[in-house]
């Protein structure tokens, strides 16, 4: 029955008990209370810092935003780079891996309505992608591409506000003692990114529409808010370094919008002016990585000072209670037996326990939580927490993985085939070793595109992913670089011929049609080899010997492979017949 008294009951009841030390009690009440108040007011920031739903929305802002989807795909129209096609789609996927963990959690009806809406702007977005990359290849103008492909950003703003609200309410962030860094943060990634100043700057350069400055300026007025809230608070030198990189960058944006005014009254050129505002946004996207890297490190701190302050307490009650029951030995057998039993020893519990929740420690039994009391909420929310860093874990293994893999065929993408690439060469060179590494490009893969349309391409891929994975050994590796290339490593080989058959089985189920709807589609596949290490001893020079290979496999008219001694010995015959 006493398990779910609570602590300011039980220093009564003693109180009572030993009332004629009365003056020493109250101190010691009062003590106890202002440290319960002070670990609950630690313990609430630490709540607030910690919130699964307030991390992935920041995660969420930072895919989308400054440095992500709505950056690169901004950049992308105006500059018609292409890697940054590739980036825009890594940066939706990010995306939906977030919204897909968000789901995971208890959401509200508004909460729900909302991710289906931003999921809904990011297709549009993705559609708008591809739609981007057919008009560069038609050589349309920014202006003409931006026209094409508008997408309307209201229904995605209103529900990254509701997501923010959800994450205020039930955090109570409003009620904190002092401002929570974390919150800031994610005010600082909504200002700077989609639907905030990069986004409304990018359409400035697009879209020569003056009144835009304004709304720029006004993003940035916000900004500079929440950085000068941020630096009232206590900082690191890591922080303080990140504030004034992010600023500087700020600033470098603010002072270009009188030139961007400049420059569209004097009618200058799309390209123009993005070439003169053209900012490196590096250090300012560091600098925010550091401010969540910071964070993390300061929550986890002051966990261990919450459960300092505990151990504290813990060690403190029972020393003055010992001092005042010396007097009153009736009433010291009885103050420790009570204290001891029920509140340092469960005090003492959680606060081992979150000291391994605050390294991330899962694999633990939370005691206590069905106390009734102050010890119940802190062994109930140490439980909340515990629950979250495995779905945390679990979501940042996601998200790694949706970054290394091409979302249209499942494949690994071309970062995870340079990564395993290296990685084949170690294990190569110390089990002595070959592997090949085969470069493969589609045939008649354009005209697919060109008459039955990017369904058509689309299905094209996904089936060769399939096939490649098909005929491909546990111990190879198949990834897709990107538009119609593909790469394949064949690892363990004993001899560099060895690669000759896998090789004549990748041009053998290339050649076989595809079939999309009704019709039968024709294509081809060319196949350039390297081998390790007779061609090359490292990552680059099988890369390029392997693309040398396939280009010569191509201009032996496709469908076919080509090892790189072949293609040396081919260059090497053009050499000499353009020296005579």
């Amino acid at each position: 029955m006493f398990k779910n008294i609570r602590l300011r009951t039980i220093i009564v009841m003693v109180s009572g008990l030993i009332g004629f030390a009365g003056l020493c009690l109250v101190i010691l009440l009062a003590y106890t209370i202002q440290n319960v108040r002070s670990i609950e007011e630690g313990w609430f920031i630490y709540q607030s810092d910690r919130s699964e739903k307030a991390r992935l929305e920041s995660v969420l802002r930072a895919s989308i935003g400054y440095g992500g989807m709505i950056h690169e795909f901004k950049n992308y129209v105006l500059r018609h780079e292409e890697f940054r096609m590739e980036r825009v789609h890594a940066d939706i996927g990010a995306a939906r891996a977030v919204i897909g963990q968000y789901r995971s959690l208890g959401l509200s009806q508004a909460e729900t309505v909302a991710l289906e809406d931003i999921s809904e702007v990011l297709e549009k977005y993705f559609e708008a992608l591809l739609k981007t990359r057919d008009l560069i290849t038609e050589n349309a103008t920014a202006a003409e591409i931006d026209k094409q492909v508008k997408v309307d950003d209201s229904i995605a703003l209103r529900s990254l506000n509701t997501l923010r609200s959800e994450v205020i309410r039930l955090s109570g962030i409003v009620k904190a003692p002092r401002p929570v860094k974390g919150r800031i943060v994610a005010n600082l990634r909504a200002g700077m990114g989609y639907g905030g100043m990069i986004h409304e700057f990018k359409n400035l350069v697009l879209r020569s529409d003056l009144p835009r400055i304004e709304k720029v300026q006004s993003h940035i007025r916000h900004i500079e808010d929440s950085i000068a809230a941020y630096r009232r608070l206590e900082l690191s030198t890591a922080e303080k370094i990140a504030l004034d990189d992010i600023e500087t960058t700020v600033l470098a944006y603010k002072s270009n919008l009188e030139l961007i005014r400049d420059m569209i009254l004097a009618e200058a050129s799309i390209a123009d002016i993005d070439k003169a505002v053209k900012i490196n946004d590096a250090a300012s996207l560091r600098g925010l990585k550091t401010l969540d890297k910071e964070i993390a490190l300061q929550v986890d701190a002051l966990a261990r000072d919450v459960g300092e302050n505990l151990t504290f307490l813990a060690t403190v009650v029972p020393l003055i209670n010992w001092s005042v029951l010396v007097v009153i030995v009736i009433a010291m057998g009885t103050s420790v037996w009570f204290f001891q039993l029920y509140v340092i020893q469960p005090i003492s519990t959680v606060t081992s326990l979150m000291n391994l929740v605050a390294t991330d420690e899962t694999r633990i039994s939370i005691q206590g939580m069905e106390r009734q009391n102050e010890i119940g909420q802190m062994a109930r929310a140490l439980e909340t927490f515990r629950r979250n860093i495995i779905k945390r874990k679990a979501a940042e293994a996601e998200i790694r993985t949706m970054a290394l893999t091409d979302p249209l065929t499942g494949l690994p993408n071309r970062k995870r085939f340079e990564e395993r690439m290296d990685e084949a060469i170690q294990m190569a060179k110390r089990t002595e070793t070959c592997l090949a590494c085969m470069m493969i490009d589609l045939d008649k893969f354009k005209p697919v595109n060109d008459t039955y349309g990017h369904a058509a391409g689309d299905e094209v891929l996904k089936v060769v992913g399939e096939r490649l994975s098909l005929i491909s050994r546990d111990t190879d590796f198949v990834a897709r670089l990107g538009g119609d290339e593909f790469a394949m490593i064949a690892t363990v080989l004993e001899d560099g011929a060895n690669a000759e058959l896998p090789a004549k089985r990748i041009v053998d189920q290339l050649g076989l049609p595809v079939y999309f709807e009704e019709h039968d589609l024709k294509i081809g596949g060319s196949v350039g080899v390297s081998i390790y290490p007779k061609d090359a001893d490292n990552a680059d020079d099988l890369l390029r010997l392997a693309d040398d290979a396939l280009y010569v496999a191509k201009d032996a008219g496709r469908n076919t492979y080509r090892f790189a001694e072949t293609a040396i010995a081919v260059q090497n015959k053009n050499t000499e017949t353009q020296e005579s």
